[in-house]
């Protein structure tokens, strides 16, 4: 996998948008801001180990109306993830 340290610094940037006590999940697939984090933390482990299976996962967390695009505009940081999306996707390209 290249480009890890970009995804992991990304990956970082979402973490911080996320530990926020604005934060919404109600139309993701989580139950709770700490169930995100710890997602995000186990995801990132894995990208750390050079886990390329955590890529397709991480592509539907990312994906238009996927769970941290629902987060992000039920939070008020919507501009923001499509700024991190689209870095994301840059990743992989």
């Amino acid at each position: 996998m290249r480009n890890i340290n970009d995804l992991l610094g990304l990956l970082d940037e979402l973490r911080t948008l996320i530990d926020s006590p604005n934060t919404n999940v109600v139309w993701s697939q989580f139950n709770s801001v700490e169930e995100v984090l710890n997602t995000l933390d186990t995801l990132k482990r894995r990208v750390a180990l050079g886990d390329n299976k955590v890529i397709s996962e991480l592509k539907i967390l990312f994906a238009p109306t996927g769970s941290f695009q629902e987060i992000s505009i039920d939070s008020g940081w919507g501009e923001k993830f499509i700024e991190l999306a689209t870095r994301f996707d840059e990743i992989f390209d």
